[in-house]
């Protein structure tokens, strides 16, 4: 019968049938085959009518199949944590609500037996024969039991017995909820009744991780911080299932503090746990119904304020350290890290941002002489903007710009990483230097930055003006939202302020 049409013996109707998937049956209401009657005689009638239904029937198992695929483990771990409560009741040996009395003690409350015949009427109604029957049994030898006043052992034994009907029922419950085969079923009964067969894995699926990266392309610019944020909820999705732990407050707490890191590190943990929780909240249907109604796990947590975990604040050079550091490059016959130094100093601009510098970036003025550079790429949009030249740098600026050519175009000699970084050399030099005369790690070239801003402020250049130079967005709304900015000249009237001794 491939073609999937019958007829039974002796009728001349043509019927049209499918096999149920043993997997997705209990979405059927464990039926094993679909049928319906093509009501024609004649095979070639028959043929063309089949196709709506196998069309139908068909694009029914796969929802069936995609709606179990979409819980995943879910059921898994509902059955693990079912288990560990009902073996937590078996420890406890008297629960309020399901132990028998023990001799010479009154039950506090017993309500819930006389409900027993109600939900064994409703297990019957579900099909659930063999749970209503052991439930039935077990009614009649609780009430032998509360009217002959029996041992303690024989209360021991009925609690037993009730906690596994619980088990069962359990199982029965998983299995009609989340649309399991007899197979899973069986497997259901298995982990409830011992929860160590099953070790929960983590709800952050390789397929979900991979849904959010496609999500922070579009919302990151820096490809570097995409991919940083990517390898930490793998590190996170990692210990959920090393542990066999559940996305609690608790879990993540225990993850940080296993870090041993930086309570910067440990910010950054949490920021990327959070977006992640957002995002999957919003656009994940299964992640959403398994943690609907709870609180997002990485909020609130206290982090490290003193001791060696505490973050490290970056700290601004002095005029005079960021002269020493330019001498000693110098006297190493590091140039191209001397030259650094300078720009560093002069324009506050990131390390990329003047690695990125071409000559045909330059801003002249009307008779030819360069007065600033455009940033064309930065770690943020306000980045993007225009640098006046100190009239110090001017000439540095117009020689590093005549030896483009040699360094790819730049204005700096570099390489690119797989995130188009050209400095990182550069940089390592900085660091080994810097390290040499004792500065350690809340000192980087980021604080030429510090200095930049510290030493303008200091002379008395307005906060402002400060924030376009820097490349910040500005905290007033009124300037970020209607001006344009100062212009290149009062800029350069800014900077000009600032002296080095770089001979």
């Amino acid at each position: 019968m491939a073609d999937n049409i019958f007829q039974n013996k002796g009728k001349p109707t043509w019927y049209v049938r499918l096999d149920i998937p043993k997997d997705v049956r209990q979405a059927f209401g464990d039926r094993t085959v679909l049928k319906a009657s093509l009501k024609t005689g004649l095979r070639s009638e028959a043929m063309a009518r089949r196709l709506p239904y196998l069309a139908k029937w068909k694009a029914e198992i796969e929802d069936a199949r995609q709606a179990k695929a979409g819980k995943g483990d879910e059921w898994r771990l509902a059955q693990h944590t079912a288990g560990l409560d009902i073996a937590a009741r078996r420890t406890a040996a008297i629960n309020r609500l399901y132990t028998p009395a023990l001799p010479d003690s009154t039950p506090a409350d017993f309500s819930w037996f006389l409900q027993l015949p109600d939900l064994i009427k409703e297990l019957w109604e579900q099909g659930e024969a063999q749970i209503a029957e052991r439930f039935t049994t077990y009614a009649k030898s609780y009430v032998a039991f509360l009217e002959r006043g029996g041992s303690e052992g024989e209360a021991i034994a009925l609690h037993q017995q009730f906690l596994e009907i619980l088990q069962e029922l359990e199982a029965a419950s998983t299995a009609q909820d989340y649309l399991l085969s007899e197979k899973e079923r069986q497997e259901a009964v298995a982990i409830v009744k011992n929860p160590a067969l099953y070790k929960p894995r983590s709800p952050i699926t390789k397929s979900m991780i991979e849904g959010w990266h496609k999500h922070l392309a579009t919302q990151i610019k820096t490809q570097k911080t995409v991919d940083t944020n990517i390898s930490r909820i793998k590190r996170i999705s990692d210990h959920l299932n090393v542990t066999g732990h559940a996305l609690t407050f608790e879990t993540i707490h225990n993850f940080l503090n296993s870090l041993s890191a930086s309570r910067k590190t440990q910010t950054n943990y949490l920021w990327t746990g959070r977006s992640f929780w957002h995002w999957a909240m919003k656009y994940n249907e299964a992640f959403r119904n398994q943690f609907k109604g709870q609180p997002c796990p990485f909020d609130d947590h206290d982090l490290p304020r003193t001791g060696p975990l505490a973050p490290i604040e970056r700290q601004a050079f002095t005029k005079e350290q960021v002269q020493e550091l330019h001498q000693v490059a110098v006297e190493k016959k590091d140039t191209p890290l001397s030259h650094l130094i300078q720009f560093g100093a002069y324009t506050g601009a990131r390390l990329e941002e003047i690695g990125r510098i071409r000559p045909e970036d330059t801003i002249f003025d009307a008779s030819g002489e360069p007065i600033g550079f455009k940033i064309y790429e930065s770690k943020t949009e306000a980045g993007i903007r225009e640098c006046p030249l100190h009239p110090d740098l001017v000439s540095l600026f117009k020689k590093l710009s005549s030896n483009a050519s040699n360094n790819d175009g730049f204005l700096f000699p570099g390489g690119e990483n797989k995130y188009g970084n050209r400095l990182d050399p550069l940089s390592k030099r900085f660091g080994r230097l810097k390290t040499a005369l004792n500065y350690g790690k809340d000192h980087t070239f980021h604080s030429l930055r510090h200095t930049f801003t510290t030493l303008l402020h200091q002379a008395g250049v307005g906060v402002e003006l400060i924030s376009y130079l820097d490349g910040h967005t500005n905290a007033s709304f009124t300037l970020s939202r209607y001006s344009k900015g100062p212009t290149l000249a009062q800029k350069r009237e800014a900077v000009s302020l600032l002296s080095f001794d770089f001979n």
